[in-house]
Formats: structure tokens, sequence, C-alpha cells
């Protein structure tokens, strides 16, 4: 297993970086099949003083998958307990479901389907758009397109801890996206079928 430890805005601590891998590796029967961990330690200079002093990055690439969490504190060796508990329960919940994304669909997606069906549609105003301008990203992601079910792109963006992931549908050959609404449950977005102008 390879570990690689960079450090942000905030000189390299042995004590920090022996103690973040210490706690990531406690539990070797999760970090077996592992091939690479990345983890960014963070100092925000910028907000000195404020409960949001320094951050930690871990990102794992798994088949299908990638568990990445994010924490942010104002003491390291807090953050670094804390990341270290929520990357155990998602790497658990990985090697858990693992087996059952073939060919089942999971109660997510069952959920999220009742969800949608007493779904009726909102109405929206133009007074929310009126100054209205795009933040553009400077951040460019390249995502692995293997065709996924629906259940497999929702646990996919679980495990990532993101709120949207973007993928190949494994059903309609289709690039569609699963977000996570705010009120609760998934929705999908697919392009149609037919090309309007």
């Amino acid at each position: 297993m390879n570990i690689n430890i960079s450090f942000v805005g905030m000189e390299p601590s042995d004590p920090v970086k022996k103690y973040a891998i210490e706690k990531l590796t406690k539990h070797e029967e999760l970090f077996r099949d592992l091939e690479n961990i990345e983890i960014v330690l963070k100092e925000n200079v910028s907000t000195r003083g404020v409960d949001k002093d320094f951050r930690m990055n871990v990102n794992i690439p798994l088949p299908k998958a990638m568990i990445r969490v994010e924490e942010s504190g104002s003491d390291m060796y807090a953050i670094v307990d804390k990341v270290s508990d929520i990357l155990v329960r998602r790497l658990r919940r990985y090697y858990d479901r693992k087996e059952n994304w073939e060919g089942v669909t999971p109660w997510r997606v069952i959920e999220a389907e009742e969800a949608l069906n007493g779904f009726g549609e909102e109405e929206e105003t133009l007074d929310n758009y009126v100054n209205y301008a795009p933040k553009i990203m400077s951040r460019k992601k390249l995502e692995d397109m293997t065709p996924l079910s629906e259940g497999e792109a929702i646990e996919k963006m679980e495990l990532a801890g993101e709120k949207q992931i973007l993928f190949k549908n494994k059903e309609t050959s289709k690039i569609s996206m699963i977000y996570a609404r705010e009120r609760g449950g998934y929705c999908l977005v697919e392009p149609s079928d037919a090309l309007e102008l």
C-alpha cells in the first residue's frame, strides 16, 4: 500500500504524519487491498483563529468507486481522529455492498423511485434569477465512465461524499446525472431521445 502525504500551507510535521498513518492504518483488514491512499493536510492561513484553521482530505481509489473524506477544524489531531472514523465507516460500507452491486436494485434506488412517484412539478418564478451569475469553477475533474446502474451510481456518489455524480447509464447507454435533493431522495437527469429546436 502506497500512502502519499502532502502538507499545504504548513511545515511538514513528523508527529502529525506519524499519527495520521497510525490512525488510518489501524484497521488493517480494511486497508489490505488498497493500492494508493492520498492524504492532504492543509492549514488555511487566511482564517487563523477561526474554527476551520486546518483541513484534511483523504482520497482512496477503489474498483467502481472513489472514497473521499474531507474534514476541517481547529485541531489537526482531532481532525485525523474524525477522518479515520468516517473512513472506516465508508470502507466497511463499500466492502459490505460491493458484492450486491451487480444485478440487484439497492434499497436507496427503491426509496428514490417511491419518492419520485408522488412528486409533482414545482413552480419556478423569474424573481429568483434576476441577478444570477454562474460561478465558473477552476477545477477540472476526469471521471471514469464505466457503465453503471442507477444504484451503483448512488453508492459511488455517497462513498465519495459528493452530492451529484455524472455517469454512463448501463440500461440506457446515455450519459446521466444523479443528484441528492435537499429535501431527501434523488433525482435522475438524462438527455432526451429527440432534440427539440
